[in-house]
């Protein structure tokens, strides 16, 4: 053949030969039908179970949605195959959570505390405050909020959850346009899977409340990181025992031995879906294929660009936040926190500054600068100046550690 023709000639000759059918067999396969050389998809059921990292950071989320009810496609649905039921959400942990005057020690914060204040943004020894409220709206008489806590109705996770379920919609039609019953009854039993698996671990927030009306003391909160960040929450018993002092339980839909019974059905339903698209034909393998792609792409979009904060409405609070503010020490932070706090008795309770007889006295000249309100107290210079006079001592760090840079 000749092949002088130029550039163009050469690359037709080279995919001809690639392609070439009449061999024994080309580089890649050209048909479906074809019994010699063709595609084959008998592992392609492997792209439903692919994607637990994806949907495991919205999890909690995915099953307290009411969309997420619905029969619908979902990647790795055996991540909802879940024997243990938890009782409580996960908590931040590496984190004090002290009362200023209420004697309370924590070390760790709430799942929702930790949405309120983004605590994995925090940088080291930055000072933030902020008041948190019931959010009463107009009716102010009310004093306290009835709203719940939920998944927003139009968050981005809802809407990749409609989309699968018209993805779901579509592989049905299709599977009855081509005359495929296996693949309907495939299709069908995956979708059902989920919804079975949403259904048993379907649950709500259940936040704790306060029994009596007993007048407390003020409740607010002094919150410090491993890295040395603080934050002074100014709230009331009820929201402050809401957020931070109670503990955020899951208040599941329907008791342990009805759940026991969706999660035997879905895992019935999942097996029975895995041997029909293994036996359905090839065109709708390659669309559930498709499908589960396309669901994997948007999962992992949500798990990278979404927090779980931007899912949740937490327009149950009223929060006002002050302007942050960045330190280049724990001293100067820590002089932050107790100017706002007007108190000393949280870091000496909660081993927040190390045990020594020079930081007692800082500590007691910063609380005589606070309640006078001298915003410009040199605490870094005063704490060298101290340490100075006072023969040098062991250092003291509390459980927690903590950081050097004071």
């Amino acid at each position: 053949m000749d092949v002088r023709g130029g550039d163009g000639q050469h690359i037709r000759i080279i995919v001809l030969y690639l392609l070439d059918t009449t061999s024994e067999m080309g580089w890649f396969p050209t048909q479906l039908d074809s019994e010699e050389s063709k595609w084959h998809f008998d592992i392609l059921i492997l792209l439903a179970v692919i994607g637990s990292s994806a949907t495991q950071k919205h999890m909690p989320s995915i099953t307290a949605s009411a969309f997420g009810l619905f029969p619908r496609l979902l990647p790795a649905p055996e991540t909802l195959l879940d024997t243990r039921r938890l009782y409580r959400l996960p908590s931040a942990a590496n984190v004090d959570v002290v009362g200023v005057h209420s004697g309370t020690v924590l070390t760790e914060l709430n799942y929702f505390a930790t949405l309120v204040h983004k605590i994995e943004d925090l940088e080291p020894f930055e000072f933030r405050s902020c008041k948190i409220e019931h959010n009463l709206g107009h009716d102010r008489e009310k004093g306290e909020s009835n709203k719940p806590i939920r998944v927003k109705t139009m968050s981005l996770l809802n809407v990749i959850t409609i989309v699968s379920i018209f993805m779901s919609v579509g592989l049905l039609v299709f599977a009855g346009v081509i005359h495929d019953g296996v693949a309907l009854v495939g299709v069908s039993t995956m979708a059902l899977s989920t919804s079975a698996a949403s259904l048993s671990a379907h649950w709500s927030p259940k936040l704790s409340e306060r029994d009596q009306n007993a007048k407390m003391p003020p409740a607010d909160v002094v919150i410090r990181t491993r890295g040395g960040a603080f934050i002074v929450v100014r709230g009331d018993e009820y929201v402050i025992r809401e957020l931070y002092k109670g503990m955020d339980s899951c208040q599941y839909e329907y008791p342990d031995k009805v759940r026991q019974v969706f999660l035997a059905l879905s895992t019935l339903l999942l097996m029975t879906s895995v041997i029909m698209f293994s036996n359905s034909s090839e065109k709708i393998q390659i669309a559930v294929g498709a499908a589960y792609f396309i669901l994997n792409i948007l999962y992992w979009g949500l798990a990278l660009l979404v927090e779980p904060g931007d899912v949740w409405d937490m327009s149950r609070y009223d929060i006002q936040h002050d302007m942050p503010q960045k330190k280049g020490n724990y001293t100067e932070v820590l002089w932050l926190a107790i100017l706002e706090t007007r108190s000393i008795d949280w870091v000496r309770r909660a081993n927040i500054a190390p045990k020594t007889a020079p930081w007692d006295e800082w500590l007691r000249e910063a609380l005589q600068n606070a309640l006078s309100g001298n915003t410009t107290w040199p605490a870094v210079a005063r704490k060298d100046s101290i340490i100075g006079v006072h023969p040098r001592e062991p250092s003291h760090q509390d459980a927690n550690g903590v950081p050097s840079q004071v």
